[in-house]
């Protein structure tokens, strides 16, 4: 398939809003969410075709479901041994529950908590089920952008196969222009740390350890961004660490894209 970045950034965005709507929803709303998630699944070639490249069978998928609803809480379904496996197998029984609107997602919580609400058995579906997939999905989708590089423009090729894709410039883009422009545009960058900045405190106020990492890393950022000369290997490694903790938190939607924003600006400083 062909797509550009700035197609694989909305791919990558509606993802993980639905996603985030799927974890957070209420009891009586998730099975009509989680079936909106699959079919922008199914109807997204980059993920599903991923998803299918990796497919494994559920074993007894149906027979494990009607098992765990009916345990009262005494199980819960197996979600695979590795993140292939897990990525499977929990798109199959998102894709189950998609299609049986009679199975109760609160039922196959239930294990998750010792609580007997069945929007904390719902919730704890989400963080125990489904973040998982979501994380496995994000990394994909983050490794396909990270080989993209920061061009927006280009079409690039993508070919999955056994769970690894394959990034080539398309051939209709295959001249490319070898001169690049190191310089920046410091306004920008000092503007969308500002942002990212804000973000992080909006979306990691639970998380004060991860946001004083993030925020070391930013300082380095901001520190060798006004040097005349900026070391190219702290920008990447700190900018990369950014984006490498900011995957752990599927549901910093707004800190991600600041964070990929972040890259692309000084991105040029690495060449």
């Amino acid at each position: 398939m062909e797509i550009d970045k700035k197609e694989l950034k909305k791919v990558s965005r509606k993802f993980r809003q639905l996603a985030s709507r799927v974890i957070n929803a209420r009891v009586s709303e998730v099975s009509s969410i989680v079936r909106m998630f699959i079919e922008y699944i199914d109807d997204t070639p980059i993920i599903n075709e991923y998803i299918q490249s990796i497919y494994e069978e559920y074993p007894n998928l149906e027979a494990e479901v009607e098992q765990v609803s009916g345990s009262y809480g005494r199980s819960v379904l197996p979600t695979g041994d590795t993140l292939e496996q897990e990525i499977s197998w929990i798109y199959q029984i998102l894709k189950f529950i998609s299609d049986n609107p009679s199975v109760h997602i609160f039922e196959l919580g239930w294990g998750y908590t010792s609580s007997r609400k069945y929007q904390d058995m719902v919730k704890e579906f989400g963080n125990r089920v489904v973040m998982p997939f979501v994380e496995g999905i994000n990394l994909y989708l983050s490794d396909i952008s990270t080989d993209m590089g920061y061009d927006e423009e280009s079409k690039f090729m993508i070919n999955i196969s056994g769970g690894q894709a394959q990034v080539n410039i398309s051939n209709d883009n295959s001249t490319l222009n070898a001169t690049q422009n190191i310089q920046i545009n410091k306004a920008e960058v000092d503007n969308v740390i500002s942002e990212l900045k804000t973000n992080l405190e909006k979306e990691l106020v639970d998380n004060e350890t991860l946001k004083d990492l993030l925020f070391s890393q930013i300082q380095l950022i901001e520190s060798e961004t006004v040097e005349e000369k900026p070391k190219k290997e702290v920008l990447k490694t700190a900018i990369g660490t950014v984006q490498t903790l900011l995957k752990t938190v599927p549901l910093a939607l707004t800190a991600a894209e600041s964070g990929n924003k972040l890259y692309e600006l000084i991105a040029p400083l690495f060449m």
